[in-house]
């Protein structure tokens, strides 16, 4: 009886097209996986950090000041002193003892947030930031950086120096409104939020409770913090 069988031919095509079907969706595959990693350690972030604000009003007493550049950093360093922060860019011991508004003369310029230009949005656009307070960082001891910027707003990035520094992957942020001292992503009424507003330019987007999915989905990619947290 005749036996029928693939030819070499048939075989090597058949694993030809396998090979390619892989090499076009694992990428996605990965990426997938990559993000659900971290989402997961964003919210364990955002939790962490929540709880070490809640440790230092509790221990002053009052509303976290953010309106004038001492007030800030002292209160930025006791909140990387409860985070158990490795390093930072700002030297916390001598600015607890600073008698002037000089934080710049008691800088650690190793550590600090992306170099302008070193991290992008999801548009893939490159991104910068105030320089102001680039230096305002704390590495922490599982890799994530944590940076406060513009004031009362604080981006993430979960695995620090890592790849891929996007927004909206492992780059997020959130922000402490006014009279709170709990973290959110959308300041007081109208709850309409600037993220990056010290930059300015193409470099910041306005959220509200309206357009941050679309943004996600669509958009810059900062939509995605709140899109994470909220939903």
């Amino acid at each position: 009886m005749k036996k029928i069988a693939f030819t070499m031919a048939e075989v090597l095509i058949t694993l030809g097209i396998i090979g390619i079907v892989a090499a076009m969706t694992l990428p996605t595959v990965i990426n997938n996986a990559q993000d659900k990693q971290f989402r997961t350690m964003f919210k364990k972030q955002f939790s962490i950090i929540s709880q070490a604000f809640q440790m230092v009003y509790m221990d002053d007493g009052e509303e976290i000041k953010f309106d004038e550049w001492r007030d800030m950093v002292n209160y930025v360093c006791k909140i990387g002193t409860k985070l158990k922060a490795e390093y930072s860019g700002l030297k916390c011991d001598e600015i607890f003892r600073m008698t002037d508004n000089r934080f710049e003369d008691h800088l650690d310029t190793r550590f600090k947030w992306h170099e302008d230009e070193k991290w992008y949005n999801a548009r893939k656009l490159p991104m910068q930031s105030n320089i102001g307070y680039s230096y305002m960082t704390f590495y922490l001891p599982d890799g994530a950086w944590i940076n406060f910027n513009c004031s009362r707003y604080v981006f993430v990035d979960v695995n620090g120096a890592k790849k891929p520094n996007t927004v909206g992957r492992d780059i997020f942020y959130f922000l402490i409104p006014r009279g709170s001292t709990s973290p959110n992503f959308f300041d007081t009424a109208p709850y309409t939020t600037t993220v990056n507003g010290c930059e300015g330019g193409q470099y910041q987007v306005i959220l509200n409770q309206d357009n941050y999915e679309d943004d996600c989905l669509n958009g810059t990619g900062w939509g995605c913090s709140p899109m994470y947290i909220l939903d």
